[in-house]
């Protein structure tokens, strides 16, 4: 199964060169969405998936602040 990812957030800091990635994906059950945070550096990569259940149709409003 293929997931439809949409990026939430996208940051590249210049002086650590580090790059961070927030994306989520509706699960086709409609019962919840993924939320797969990725992080960047020169030397490592590392991803972070979590399961959110869904409280209606619409996907994870994040706050901003």
């Amino acid at each position: 199964m293929k997931l439809e990812y949409e990026v939430i957030e996208d940051a590249f800091d210049d002086t650590t060169h580090i790059r961070t990635m927030t994306e989520q994906a509706l699960i086709p059950d409609g019962k919840g969405s993924l939320i797969r945070t990725t992080l960047y550096t020169p030397h490592h990569l590392t991803v972070d998936v979590t399961y959110v259940p869904l409280s209606g149709d619409k996907l994870f409003e994040p706050l901003i602040g």
